[in-house]
């Protein structure tokens, strides 16, 4: 890993303050809240058709397509779930803290529109996944006390926040590429799945531009030790999303009796997504958004699969 020294000024403080209440000056204008959806119950065959296309780039595909969406739209709404659990945890901490960039209202109530908005995108993503699969999808054990556990100690509140925000921009990020993905297939939302993700990415916009504002001028601050801190909690909750995946996949084979990564040309761009993402999160400090660390291969990539060359405006 490759360590940056960046001096922090009492005029960043400023800075990181305007930049959070810039990102929320209009959030209430450009959100939706599930209710607004328009839920159209199980998808008929032209919505498990466009399902098929998105996920295997062909007809006929549309049952392991449902069980691929399925598995990964269940595991992130128990993500998301998570960070808000922990952004709870983070703002809790901030009534006694004393840094000049929690002054005012700005961090709190970036980080609480954050929260609140994570956990609507694990409602309604939840929703849409019992409608897919025609039952309820329950994960009995989501290691849910031990996902939170990780954040209940006596860090910092910055380390927490840096570590769950480097976790979870991996995730937002992959998951945004999809968004373009549906946009791109399907420019005038026609499609239930396109209308779901648009709504999910005016949000996860957002969230995406709290994470750089995390990782420009929060993060160079840190001190040695609370560097390691930050990314020994950020490994622990790799981890645990690791083990929470394989469980999700177990249960999705009992449900849809196939197994969504065979053959399946999505999960191998995912895959190759979220290791390039993960790059950009530890092959420097502080880590870099992923735009400024994209490869040639994988932005051919993003291009073939999405239809664009950059992944966050």
């Amino acid at each position: 890993m490759t360590v940056t020294t960046h001096t922090d000024t009492p005029a960043d403080h400023a800075g990181t303050r305007a930049r959070l209440r810039d990102i929320y000056a209009a959030a209430h204008e450009q959100t939706l809240h599930p209710n607004a959806l328009g839920w159209p119950g199980r998808p008929d065959e032209r919505e498990l058709d466009f399902i098929s296309h998105v996920v295997y780039g062909r007809p006929g595909m549309a049952h392991e397509g449902c069980a691929y969406l399925v598995k990964e739209l269940s595991q992130l709404a128990e993500i998301e779930r998570h960070l808000s659990a922990v952004f709870g945890i983070i703002t809790a901490q901030l009534g006694a803290d004393t840094s000049p960039v929690s002054d005012g209202y700005d961090l709190h109530h970036a980080l609480s529109c954050f929260a609140a908005e994570e956990y609507l995108h694990a409602d309604f993503f939840y929703r849409y996944v019992r409608e897919l699969a025609a039952e309820d999808i329950k994960l009995a054990d989501s290691l849910f006390p031990e996902r939170l556990a990780l954040y209940q100690g006596d860090d910092s509140p910055y380390v927490k926040l840096a570590a769950m925000c480097m976790a979870a921009y991996i995730g937002e990020s992959v998951i945004t590429v999809f968004e373009k993905r549906t946009a791109h297939l399907d420019p005038g939302r026609e499609h239930f799945l396109t209308k779901l993700l648009w709504a999910h990415g005016m949000d996860e916009a957002r969230h995406v531009q709290v994470d750089h504002v995390v990782l420009e001028c929060i993060m160079p601050s840190f001190s040695e030790a609370e560097r390691q801190r930050a990314f020994e909690i950020f490994s622990g909750t790799e981890e645990l999303n690791a083990e929470l995946a394989g469980r999700f996949k177990q249960l999705i084979v009992d449900v849809f009796g196939v197994d969504h990564t065979v053959g399946n040309p999505a999960w191998d761009v995912q895959l190759r997504l979220t290791s390039a993402f993960r790059q950009a999160m530890t092959a420097t400090w502080p880590p870099s958004p992923v735009d400024e660390r994209m490869d040639d291969e994988t932005r051919k990539l993003l291009h073939e699969f999405a239809g664009t060359d950059r992944v966050h405006p």
